[in-house]
């Protein structure tokens, strides 16, 4: 089987990233979604270990919240770095493995979010449980963790192959349109990204396709996982939560 490699999946997709989001506007609304549980436990400093190209840490920082934020891939951190500036929010942005967070961020934080999806790249039990554990020793007493993982229960039951993100959408003088292909194997869950890409100058057409493997994290065994790690008050509330 080939290795699906998360960094080097992220590190390809980087340039093509928010090709997939119909607005900036979206990216503050998914942010002041978390804005209740924010408030909630007086959360003033967040990290965000799995950050992207910034695109939960840069309106979180505009909201007034003082972020600093982590990812694998370097090609997204250039793009975070990039975005950051251009809406002048100053972000610590550091290359880190959120299994291993220490080894980039000395501070510790009221709330660690890992949004879009980002906890299920780690294959085996182990190493998610290392994952949290990393996030618990970052954390403030009575801090939390802001975690959402897809539906990974659905998924499973229904077995959908297809799902088409954005059809005939134009930004940056390319018409694209990108489709989602799924994988179903006995224990995990290949996500295929598939490209249709037409320069809108010369004409030209081409298609591309990234692939990247996920475990498919149930509902119950995360929420455990959580609680086996530490973690009290744990609960799925659109996002999972839980508190030092």
């Amino acid at each position: 089987m080939p290795n699906f490699d998360a960094e080097k999946f992220y590190n390809n997709i980087a340039d093509k990233y928010r090709w997939f989001f119909s607005s900036q506007s979206k990216f503050l609304e998914h942010a002041y979604d978390m804005k209740p549980f924010l408030e909630k436990f007086n959360v003033k400093t967040i990290l965000d270990c799995s950050c992207g190209d910034g695109i939960q840490a840069i309106p979180l920082a505009k909201m007034g919240y003082s972020v600093d934020a982590g990812d694998i891939s370097i090609n997204m951190l250039k793009k975070a770095m990039e975005f950051a500036n251009n809406e002048n929010v100053k972000i610590d942005f550091k290359q880190s493995d959120f299994r291993e967070l220490e080894k980039s961020f000395t501070n510790k934080y009221d709330c660690v979010i890992s949004l879009g999806n980002s906890i299920p790249h780690l294959m085996t039990e182990q190493d998610i449980k290392k994952a949290l554990l990393s996030i618990y020793n970052r954390l403030n007493p009575n801090g939390i963790i802001l975690v959402t993982i897809r539906d990974y229960d659905e998924m499973l039951a229904q077995k959908n192959r297809f799902h088409p993100m954005r059809i005939n959408d134009i930004i940056d003088n390319y018409r694209y349109s990108i489709l989602y292909v799924f994988d179903y194997l006995p224990n995990s869950i290949i996500f295929n990204i598939v490209y249709l890409i037409e320069n809108i100058e010369t004409g030209e057409k081409r298609m591309e396709q990234e692939s990247v493997e996920y475990n498919p994290i149930k509902k119950a065994d995360f929420l455990i996982y959580l609680k086996e790690t530490g973690f009290t008050n744990v609960e799925f509330n659109g996002f999972y939560i839980g508190q030092k």
